[in-house]
């Protein structure tokens, strides 16, 4: 298989020119959502931590580099905190995504909603429920029949450990600010970059300056009014990370407007493969659509087997042949 890698100062974008230009002439939508919702506290620490990981991964030539994200995004309604508006992901999807890109090893930075769900970690539920008392030496164990599937989740966790970095975030501003951050960082792997965006991120936001500051009052009816949050995906595909190979996710409740949402998102964004799911059979099947107009359906037909497995080794598959069709940086100049 043939790598193409970069320095983070010799590659060129080599994205579709009229989304790039698109980008640039609607950059005041999200640069002004930008200034309306402030960076995360941890935010300057969190990209030095990813830029470190990067790094770490660029000696080798042939290493790519994965962004999973993963969970839902809370919108606050108060200044200081109190109600916040938020969805039903768990991280279930990225959680799992993560994993098994780990098995086909790739280094995963992990940008996830804090307390959500983790790799490894997430097949237990319960550490309580796994342990019990041991009266002869007054110590604690794992119980018996539990024993063989800990120690099989430890062994993979003590393995791929070092191989991810895990990034929290809350808020959906946090959110933005985070991915916006590391997408630029990982700007400087080319198209041995990926981007998976498993994360379920509000569509509406209230700006700082339209939010009370301290708690509404319940004596009162409350009257909120939303903002539509920017579409990133534009200025993420075109401007922020250019040459990665970029996976979305499309959820919806209606079948009819899947296939067309996805397509339209493909068109307009100039990204790369959209896994289009449906609300009530997201655990059972998924599509992937392609740039290209392709359509596959994944179907997970084991329960004992999870359907992000067919994801990211069929998403794996086209991000080596993203790879292969890339030019090289001397060919971009």
């Amino acid at each position: 298989m043939s790598e193409q890698g970069k320095s983070c100062a010799s590659f060129s974008p080599v994205k579709a020119q009229s989304a790039s230009d698109m980008a640039k002439e609607t950059g005041g939508q999200w640069n002004e959502f930008f200034s309306s919702v402030p960076e995360p506290a941890h935010f300057q620490e969190s990209i030095a931590a990813v830029t470190k990981f990067i790094s770490s991964k660029q000696a080798d030539q042939s290493s790519r580099v994965v962004m999973v994200s993963s969970g839902g995004t809370t919108v606050p309604l108060e200044q200081l905190t109190v109600r916040f508006v938020d969805n039903f992901s768990s991280g279930t999807r990225g959680a799992a995504s993560t994993e098994y890109f780990l098995e086909r090893d790739y280094p995963v930075i992990f940008l996830y909603r804090a307390k959500s769900l983790q790799p490894y970690s997430r097949h237990i539920p319960s550490v309580l429920d796994l342990l019990e008392l041991d009266e002869t030496s007054a110590g604690v164990n794992v119980k018996s029949a539990d024993v063989a599937r800990t120690r099989l989740i430890l062994e993979k966790y003590m393995k791929n450990k070092s191989s991810y970095l895990m990034i929290t975030y809350e808020t959906l501003g946090d959110y933005l600010w985070l991915l916006k951050g590391i997408a630029q960082a990982l700007d400087c792997m080319g198209p041995r970059a990926m981007l998976y965006l498993a994360a379920a991120v509000s569509d509406f936001y209230v700006p700082i300056h339209d939010m009370p500051e301290h708690k509404m009052q319940s004596d009162r009816k409350p009257v909120i009014e939303f903002s539509l949050v920017p579409k990133m995906l534009l200025p993420l595909a075109n401007i922020w990370a250019p040459n990665a190979f970029i996976v979305s996710f499309k959820l919806e409740t209606d079948e009819d407007l899947l296939l067309p949402k996805a397509l339209q998102a493909l068109e307009k964004y100039q990204h790369d493969i959209v896994v289009a799911n449906l609300l009530t059979t997201r655990k059972k099947w998924v599509t992937l659509v392609e740039r290209t107009g392709k359509v596959t359906k994944l179907v997970n037909s084991t329960e004992d087997r999870d359907i992000e497995e067919l994801i990211v080794n069929t998403v794996v598959d086209k991000h080596t042949e993203y790879i292969i069709g890339r030019p090289t940086a001397q060919e971009s100049l």
